[in-house]
Formats: C-alpha cells, structure tokens, sequence
C-alpha cells in the first residue's frame, strides 16, 4: 500500500475487527449451542472462552472509538490531535484488553486439556496456564508503569521520566514469543495421547487436526512478533497492520478452542442427514489408553467422544483399577 498522507487505513482496521469479532462470536455461539441445546452443562472452558470473547468484544469497541473519534489509522504527520491524552489512554486500554484477550482464549484449551490429560502431562499443562496468565498481566500492566509518575504514562506533558519507548516492545516481543510458542505446545499435547488409543486411524487424525487448530494461533503470534517493533514509530497508518495482527491472534485462538466441540456438532448431522449405516466409521466411540504403572496397577483413560443427543461432549476421566483398564 502507498505512503501517501491522504490515505486513511482506519475504516478497513474497523471493518476488519468487526468482521473477526462476529465471526469469532458464531464460532463460540456454536460452540455453546452443541452443549446447551442437548441439556448439557457449559464447564470452565466454555465460560473462559465466553470471557475472552467479551474481551474481543472491548477490544473491537476500542477500535470503534481510535477510528471514529480519534482518527486512528491516518499518518501522525498530518493528524491533528485535539486530546493526546484520551488518544493515549485509549490505545493503552486496548494493549491491556487485546493481551487480556489473548491469553484467556488460551486458557480456555488449555482447560480442555486438562479434562483429558493426567500425571505430569496434566502438571505441564497447569505450569502453561499459570505461566501465560502471568506473563499476559505482566504485558497488559507495563504500559501503564512505564514512567513515574503513572500519569506521565499517557500525559507527556507532566514532569517524570519513563523507559524508553523500546523497553515495552522488547517485553512485548518477549511475552509474544513465549506465548505463540505455547500454542505450538498445546497443539502438540494431544498428539502424545491420541497415537496411544486404541481406534480408527481416521478418527485419531480427524480428532488430531481438530484439537491443533491452536498451530494457527501460534504463526500469526510469531508475525506479531516481528511486528511489534513498527510501534517506535508512533504513526498511526502504520501501526494499523500490527493492530491487525494482533486482533487475528485473539480470534483465531477463540475460534481454534472451539473447533473440537464443533467436530461433534458436524459428526453429529451427517449422522442424522446420512444415516446411521453411513457413518459407522464415526459411531460414539470408546477407547482405552493404558498408561504405565507398577505390575500390579495401572492407571487408564477412557475417551468419550459421543455423538448422541444427550450425549454429545468429549469427556476425559480417570480410573485407577487393580490389573484392568476401564
């Protein structure tokens, strides 16, 4: 795109966190429809990714705010500001509300996972989200303590002094790489226990593919990444493509949370639009992962992925059984 100074990339970055938004929205609608409308209780991962999309929600009222009051998107140059403070302020609140965003869509697999996972896998996912949490509040709260006094933060007119403008994209880059780098870690896990069931191979690469959607969160983290540092040149214009990004990121990690639970939803009408002969291949299936114990003891996991009205959830749960599995 040209450099000139009439070009105002605004309404495009408005259309576009719209659009995420409300797709984003119709993923989590059916997602919440798979359970509700079959009388089944939403868990933790469903209200987290609630939360997170009211997070995305903020996020793109914001942007309404930058563009339509404030005149983000058009070159700084030849922007005339009537409160910088108000702009500042703004742009702050929505770093916060974008990180806050982020990692709660993240958390929101993460607890999935937790629902299928045990020992020190399941320790190794509690370090993930506990870890991510800390370095998202971390994110969200350095641009609001980067000078003394905090007002300096978005009132340059005040007397302080504050880090160099470089030091918070650097911790944001920092927080950045470890974050898409979880996704790629949380997109891998379920791999470790599906190759161990005992069911069709399609069924493992259909559930595989399913649960590691989180990949395309992690890529679009890393070109954040190299983003981040267009923010040294406080333009507006060009910042737009790194807001863009960032808004990707959150929607993307909604929508990839949301996948599995909507691999049932599909399943679950073929099987009513093709018949039940069709689709033996997708019929409610058990299946036994043994894991490794003393000789006289060993823990299994039974994986329950149910298409059935009243039934339609992927459940782990755990049993520990003298000499048998489940």
């Amino acid at each position: 795109m040209g450099d000139s100074s009439g070009l105002n990339r605004g309404p495009t970055f408005l259309g576009v966190s719209w659009f995420l938004t409300l797709f984003s929205g119709a993923f989590l609608a059916l997602r919440l429809y798979c359970k509700l409308g079959r009388g089944l209780r939403l868990w933790w991962d469903d209200w987290i990714s609630v939360a997170g999309w009211i997070m995305i929600l903020a996020n793109a009222s914001l942007t309404t705010a930058l563009v339509q009051e404030l005149h983000l998107g058009t070159h700084s140059s030849v922007l005339s500001i009537d409160d910088p403070v108000e702009l500042t302020l703004t742009l702050n609140s929505r770093a916060s509300v974008t990180q806050t965003a982020i990692v709660w869509t993240k958390t929101a697999f993460a607890v999935t996972l937790l629902r299928l996972t045990e020992g020190p896998t399941k320790a190794f996912v509690w370090f993930i989200i506990i870890s991510t949490n800390i370095a998202m509040a971390v994110g969200a709260m350095a641009i609001w303590i980067q000078c003394t006094p905090l007002a300096k933060g978005w009132d340059r007119t005040l007397d302080g002094t504050c880090w160099g403008a470089e030091t918070v994209i650097i911790i944001w880059i920092a927080i950045g790489a470890y974050s898409a780098a979880m996704d790629f870690v949380l997109a891998a896990l379920p791999w470790t226990f599906l190759r161990k069931l005992h069911m069709a191979k399609r069924e493992k690469i259909g559930i595989g593919v399913a649960m590691s959607m989180g990949i395309l969160a992690g890529i679009v983290g890393i070109i954040k990444c190299i983003e981040l540092p267009i923010l040294e040149t406080g333009d507006g214009f060009i910042s737009i493509g790194l807001y863009m990004w960032d808004m990707t990121e959150e929607t993307t990690t909604l929508i990839a949370s949301s996948i599995p639970t909507l691999r049932v939803l599909i399943t679950s009408e073929r099987r009513h639009l093709w018949g039940a002969s069709k689709l033996q291949d997708v019929t409610p299936t058990t299946v036994t992962l043994k894991m490794s114990g003393n000789k006289n003891t060993s823990a299994s996991r039974t994986w329950l992925w149910k298409t059935e009205s009243d039934e339609q959830e992927m459940v782990g749960s755990s049993q520990k059984s003298e000499g048998h599995a489940v």
